[in-house]
């Protein structure tokens, strides 16, 4: 286990980190253990940190639950005592001084055998960590381990083959370094076997070094490496019905658990069963006296809401759900959100949108944007799991693609997991079109043309072929999801997306990288329409201050300030002449000129083409 600790934001723990993630710390690089070996849970059970979100829950997640990381505040404890563990690795360290490869073993106090003659002992196994060699071996189907260093080098006959090699060489080429072997003296250019495919050993370092059978290549990658471990995520936004506090407060564990074993048909029996939780203290009695403050028609509506989602859930995959949010954020531009709004215990609604605020810009093409200001949201981020894209150049890719490796917790004797998550509450602006011919409200989208248009919607049409695409997404059995993804309308609006989180970074005061978004596409009467909902949420930093929601007047100023120079970029011609094809992930995109910080693009950078926005313009 590692000695030292190091802080980590919730938020950071579910998009960036997590288990198998290599984090640096003040005592050297560690991998986050799972959860199953994290000890956070040696004391107590998950559902103490529950996040409520039946329609997550019930769809995406095949009714697992969800849990958030708790704070040290949270625990009781101080900010600098460990509570989620972790593992050392790599094991192996380079001594820059004496150019030494060593393996890392802490009961036995071993360090640079050089190095023990300069000073004390002690001292030089301490720093060991310090100097932990940043190469390790992956394979796609997630498993991590250290590099076979020793095995680099085919040593000569009667070899004893020494604990430590020679590091020798160096500069900006691989090619330069040798690892020779300090007893029989044969090397081997780290070059060269640095692009060889070895045997996988099945580890994985997060579950103590747990063995499967593997029979997939594996690579040495560097330990920073983005790829090496990408976390897989699924996202929902809190939309109406379930968006007030009641059904929040409904949705506790203990209170959902009486809910459905126990017909409730009045509010004096529900008082009698809240008042018996909170005896048992499985109910806090702050939550038990705010229900108890709604009229019984409120908390019925509610509990109806609730159970109907628990007993009738929706077959429902990540594009259906994107629909019903898309469809809800369309119905708020049109009516507000909630329509009609009186004071109520317990705080507002999750999902605010004051149909007062709503503006639309006629653009000079004479179409119109409309621009709807959510005031409040709720958004939950879960882990559900990690991937390494890890490229063997293997001729049978399908079996080669990256696999999803679950991050969850089980906890004993019972059979529902849990995934780790967060929740997430801000304000947001979505984006649409509206017709003024169609019925008032109705969202609509211009026809696209151009040469790009015509790549993706081949692509659209037959998209067996994109075989990156498919890697990238991860996810083989929603293939409804992944034709939305390349329909010309998402690829515009994720495009115009990006440019107006650049632009309104500099008008709002917040980072790039603290504004996110969700691209929508949907279709009504037949035809195939988008709309773009960016926000910033957090749980902590980048707050709910009105900076985003108050450039609403102004948005006209951002659009045109987004495609100013949409048609230069500092690669150009190169970036201009990109085009989209199986092989490719993006058309005409490049970090100058369209790539965000990713964890504010939930597409990680892909589906992009400026060419496509350049050839349609708003």
């Amino acid at each position: 286990m590692a000695a030292k600790g190091q802080s980590l934001r919730p938020s950071q723990y579910i998009t960036t980190f997590g288990p198998s993630s290599v984090l640096e710390t003040p005592d050297g690089p560690v991998v986050i253990a799972a959860p199953s070996h994290s000890t956070l849970f040696e004391n107590i059970h998950p559902e103490a940190y529950e996040i409520q979100d039946l329609r997550l829950s019930q769809t995406l997640l095949n009714n697992k639950k969800i849990f958030r990381i708790p704070s040290n505040a949270e625990l009781g404890v101080k900010e600098n005592r460990l509570v989620y563990h972790a593992y050392h690795f790599p094991r192996w360290s380079l001594c820059p001084t004496h150019g030494i490869l060593y393996r890392y073993k802490p009961q036995s106090l071993i360090g640079c055998p050089r190095c023990k003659t300069a000073s004390k002992w002690g001292e030089v196994w301490a720093k060991s960590r310090e100097e932990a060699v940043r190469f390790v071996l992956a394979c796609s189907h997630g498993h991590l381990d250290e590099v076979p260093w020793s095995l680099l080098i085919k040593h000569k006959k009667g070899c004893s083959k020494p604990e430590y090699l020679r590091w020798q060489g160096g500069g900006g080429a691989l090619r330069n370094i040798r690892i020779e072997c300090p007893e029989c003296r044969e090397n081997a250019n780290f070059g060269e076997v640095y692009s060889r495919n070895f045997s996988c050993y099945g580890r994985f370092p997060e579950e103590n070094n747990r063995r499967v059978d593997c029979n997939r290549p594996a690579k040495i990658i560097q330990r920073g490496a983005a790829n090496l471990r990408v976390s897989e995520i699924k996202t929902a936004l809190t939309i109406p019905p379930l968006d007030t506090q009641l059904h929040r407060l409904l949705q506790s564990r203990a209170v959902l658990d009486v809910l459905v074993a126990i017909p409730v048909n009045s509010k004096n029996l529900l008082v009698q069963l809240l008042d018996n939780l909170v005896k048992g203290n499985r109910l806090d009695p702050l939550t038990s006296a705010t229900i108890k403050q709604y009229e019984e028609v409120e908390i019925f509506g509610a509990i109806y809401d609730i159970l109907g989602e628990i007993t009738n859930p929706k077959k429902s995959t990540e594009a259906t759900l994107r629909q019903d949010e898309f469809l809800s954020l369309h119905n708020a531009a049109c009516d507000g959100a909630p329509p009609q709004r009186s004071d109520k215990p317990g705080g507002p609604n999750q999902f605010e949108v004051y149909k007062e605020n709503v503006t639309t810009f006629r653009l000079d093409s004479g179409r119109i944007l409309r621009v709807t200001p959510l005031s409040r949201l709720r958004v939950v981020m879960v882990q559900i799991g990690y991937t390494r894209p890890i490229d063997t150049n293997q001729n049978d890719s399908q079996e080669n693609s990256p696999i999803i490796i679950p991050v969850e917790y089980m906890p004993p004797n019972e059979s529902t997991a849990w995934h780790p998550g967060v929740e997430l509450f801000g304000e947001g602006i979505f984006l649409d079109f509206v017709s003024d011919t169609e019925p008032k409200g109705i969202s609509e989208h211009f026809s696209l043309q151009g040469e790009a248009y015509s790549r993706w919607l081949a692509a659209h049409n037959s998209p067996s072929s994109y075989q990156k695409i498919k890697a990238m997404l991860a996810n083989k059995d929603e293939d409804l999801h992944r034709l939305d993804y390349l329909n010309p309308v998402f690829i515009w609006w994720h495009t115009l997306s990006h440019r107006l989180i650049t632009a309104l970074s500099v008008d709002s005061g917040y980072s790039s990288a603290a504004i996110r978004e969700r691209v929508y596409t949907c279709t009504i009467n037949n035809k195939t329409v988008g709309g773009l909902l960016l926000y910033t949420a957090q749980s902590g930093g980048d707050g709910t201050l009105g900076g985003l929601i108050g450039l609403v007047p102004h948005f006209d100023r951002i659009l045109q300030s987004a495609l100013r120079n949409i048609d230069a970029c500092s690669n150009d011609p190169i970036c201009i002449e990109e085009e989209f094809g199986e092989d490719k992930v993006n058309g005409s995109a490049c970090y100058a000129c369209q790539l965000i910080s990713e964890t504010s693009c939930e597409h990680r950078n892909t589906l992009l083409d400026r060419r496509l926005l350049l050839e349609n313009m708003p």
